[in-house]
């Protein structure tokens, strides 16, 4: 009986020996080795009307409550009646608003969403490309590199990456950022970059204005299969996938897909930021309506659309 067991035992052992040769090791330490970057929400920007656009960018009131408004890098200068293009600066989020005059080209109704890709080892080297869940594939191997002039010198600020295809008037790309930028920039050394660093000279926290924590998108099918798998690739948190509509979480961003068949072009339909203190107001800037619950601001921008289809 004791000789069965051995002879048994041993088989086994043989068989799990076995076993273990068939597990593929080289591909358990080529997935764990992967260095994949958190995705943070960066910024997002609309194109507005002008007279929506002179509507926001002179009401003082509002400005001297809710947000530091600005041209952009790199003075941060104040906005002036000349501006084309300002920024609603929070603590790690902006929103940029464009006149339809702006100095991108951008048309009416072109809307877009930034995102900054924090590595969670290693920074990215500028000739690599992010390192997606699937490779070879055609989402996401389009770069592009952004320079900014700081002091009569031009440095290298970000590089961006996106995905090739049908014309779109919802852009989405993910950015990551050289942290030496943020040297020359503020004239102090930075060990990593991040976006609270860059802002931290525009940002009040004494007004209103603290970052987005939602926001809710209306797509085409092009553009909700796009996104779908962008945020796929780089891991972003599915939390519900239902009926045509998609949550997924990057950072402590909450975005909302919703697939339409009626949309003409894809839009951004609502936002909602995070407040530093409580208030319950309201404000109408021409067609955006802006609702203050409590520590949360919900922008309707579903009236910038009320000539197309919903």
């Amino acid at each position: 009986m004791l000789c069965c067991f051995f002879f048994l035992s041993c088989a086994e052992q043989k068989q799990q020996k076995e076993s273990f040769y068939l597990i593929d090791k080289e591909k358990i330490d080529r997935d764990l080795s992967k260095d994949f970057p958190n995705v943070l929400l960066d910024h997002l920007y609309i194109v507005v009307d002008s007279i929506s656009y002179q509507k926001i960018t002179s009401d003082k009131n509002w400005k001297n409550t809710y947000a530091s408004l600005d041209v952009g890098l790199p003075s941060f200068a104040p906005v002036a009646d000349q501006s084309t293009t300002c920024y609603l600066r929070g603590r790690q989020h902006y929103i940029e608003i464009l006149c339809p005059d702006n100095t991108c080209n951008e048309s009416i109704r072109k809307n877009g969403i930034s995102f900054f890709l924090e590595a969670t080892k290693n920074h990215f080297q500028w000739s690599a490309i992010p390192v997606l869940e699937i490779e070879n594939d055609s989402f996401l191997y389009a770069s592009k590199t952004v320079k900014m002039i700081i002091d009569d010198h031009q440095h290298v600020l970000f590089k961006a990456f996106y995905t090739l295809g049908s014309e779109t008037f919802l852009h989405t790309w993910y950015g990551c950022y050289k942290a030496v930028f943020l040297d020359n920039l503020h004239g102090k050394h930075h060990p990593f970059y991040s976006h609270e660093a860059c802002l931290q000279t525009t940002y009040e926290n004494q007004k209103l204005f603290h970052g987005i924590k939602e926001i809710y998108l209306r797509c085409t099918t092009d553009d909700y299969i796009g996104i779908t798998q962008e945020s796929r690739y780089l891991k972003f948190a599915l939390l519900e996938n239902k009926n045509n509509a998609l949550t997924i979480v990057g950072g402590d961003t909450t975005i909302h897909l919703e697939l339409s068949s009626t949309v003409v072009y894809s839009r951004i339909t609502k936002i909602i930021c995070q407040l530093n203190t409580e208030d319950i107001s309201n404000k109408t800037l021409e067609n955006r309506i802006i609702t203050n619950q409590g520590t949360e601001s919900i922008r309707d921008l579903s009236k910038l659309h009320k000539k197309e289809h919903l």
